[in-house]
C-alpha cells in the first residue's frame, strides 16, 4: 500500500466513516460455488455515502499494460492526503473476449480491493460461516419485525434462535434477517 507523506486527517476521518460504515448486502450468488456475495456495486453503494459524509472520495482505475492489467484503489481526504492499493495481473491468456476477460478481472479486483481498504465483508465466510462478527447485526425496527412474525405464527422462539445460531435477535445479520422474513412469512402463509 502507498500513501502520502502524512495521512494524519485521513486516518481520522477513516475512523469515522468505519463506525458507520455497515457490510454491503449480498445480493449475488456464484452460479458454480453456491455462494452469496456483495457485487462491486453493494459494496461502492455502502461506501460513498459514508465517504462522502467524512470528506473521503473512493476512486478506482484499471490500465492494460504489456505486463499486466493493472487496478489502483485511492481513498482520498479533503486535505490531500491519501492511500492507495495496486495490484498487476497478468493478462488473460487463450482469451476468446480479452476486453470482457479484462473487465471481469478488473471488476473481481476492484471489488477486492474495495472490501480490503474499507474494511468491509461482502462474501461469506466460508472458514467460518456460522460466526456471525457483531457488525452486520440488524436494527431494531427489523429485531421488532421479527420478533412479531415470530408470536404471529406461533414458531417456537428458542428452535428459531437455535436454527440461526444465535442466542438473541440483536445476534441476527441482515442476510439472516431476509431468510427469516422469508421463512416466516411461507409459514404464514400457509396457516
Amino acid at each position: 500500500m502507498e500513501q502520502s507523506e502524512n495521512i494524519g486527517e485521513l486516518t481520522q476521518s477513516m475512523a469515522k466513516a468505519q463506525a458507520e460504515i455497515r457490510n454491503p448486502a449480498k445480493n449475488t450468488k456464484h452460479t458454480h460455488f453456491k455462494m452469496e456475495y456483495a457485487d462491486l456495486t453493494s459494496v461502492l453503494n455502502c461506501i460513498r455515502p459514508v465517504a462522502s459524509a467524512n470528506g473521503l472520495t473512493f476512486t478506482q482505475a484499471v490500465e492494460a499494460l504489456p505486463e499486466g492489467v493493472v487496478i489502483s484503489s485511492q481513498i482520498n481526504h479533503v486535505s490531500g492526503q491519501w492511500m492507495r492499493q495496486t495490484a498487476t495481473v497478468p493478462m488473460p491468456t487463450g482469451s476468446k473476449n480479452l476486453i470482457q476477460d479484462i473487465g471481469s478481472l478488473a471488476t473481481y479486483i476492484k471489488r477486492y480491493q474495495a472490501q480490503s481498504m474499507w474494511a468491509i465483508c461482502g462474501d461469506d465466510d466460508t472458514d467460518a460461516q456460522d460466526l456471525t462478527l457483531g457488525i452486520e447485526s440488524i436494527p431494531q425496527n427489523k429485531i421488532k419485525h421479527i420478533d412479531q412474525l415470530i408470536k404471529t405464527v406461533g414458531a417456537d422462539r428458542e428452535k428459531f434462535m437455535k436454527a440461526f445460531k444465535i442466542s438473541r435477535l440483536e445476534d441476527l445479520t441482515d442476510t439472516q434477517y431476509e431468510r427469516a422474513v422469508n421463512q416466516l412469512n411461507q409459514k404464514k402463509g400457509s396457516k
